[in-house]
């Protein structure tokens, strides 16, 4: 058998599958995404859609996944930096959760559709606050560094406290930068650091990135 005439594997098919759902999302919505229009996007069979994930329930929530992953990636992998001091990795922290794939208009679009659920499907709300809350959770013990570097002794509750602030403030910075014309990336970052150093009492180096 030729090489070209082979089948990807299973795997690769799959995620043409939800990516094909994302792209679907993008254009149409999420109510006009049908297993149809899906196995259309990506050329495969309505029987195959259905064989890897039996409802356009779990497709949809597939795709959700795939989403959180891309748009908390690089901010997770700035918190595991290994051999940077505390402060720059937080620096490095609220700048992936600005810049990069994740301020892209498409990722935008898509996860304010996903959003939009959350009050009406049980599982995309479940998904979301699950993924919200373990990484809200994860950048606890750096912000715990952060402060114990500066010799404060911050309880669970007042880390806790920070990380929701944090978040608050950086989703917000995010949204303002995505929507508005008049913000470059540079006035973005500038306004990320300082907003949390602000809230932290604390001063951030400025990496070079």
């Amino acid at each position: 058998m030729l090489a070209s005439s082979k089948r990807p594997p299973d795997g690769q098919r799959r995620d043409a599958m939800v990516e094909a759902t994302l792209d679907c999302i993008a254009d149409l919505g999420i109510t006009a995404t049908t297993v149809r229009a899906v196995a259309a996007r990506a050329g495969v069979s309505n029987g195959l859609i259905r064989h890897h994930f039996a409802t356009k329930e779990n497709l949809i929530l597939a795709a959700y996944r795939l989403t959180i992953e891309r748009m908390l990636q690089p901010a997770l992998g700035a918190l595991r930096l290994p051999d940077l001091p505390a402060h720059e990795r937080l620096a490095r922290f609220v700048i992936a959760c600005l810049t990069g794939p994740v301020a892209n208009p498409r990722m935008l679009s898509i996860w304010a559709t996903f959003i939009s659920r959350v009050r009406v499907d049980p599982l995309i709300a479940r998904e979301h606050q699950v993924s919200y809350v373990d990484f809200r959770r994860a950048t606890e013990p750096l912000l715990e560094e952060v402060l114990r570097s500066e010799g404060r002794q911050p309880t669970d509750q007042e880390i806790e406290d920070l990380a929701i602030a944090v978040h608050a403030v950086i989703d917000g910075l995010w949204l303002e930068g995505c929507l508005s014309e008049d913000m470059d990336e540079r006035k973005q970052i500038e306004l990320g650091l300082r907003s949390v150093e602000a809230l932290l009492a604390i001063k951030l180096p400025t990496p070079c990135l």
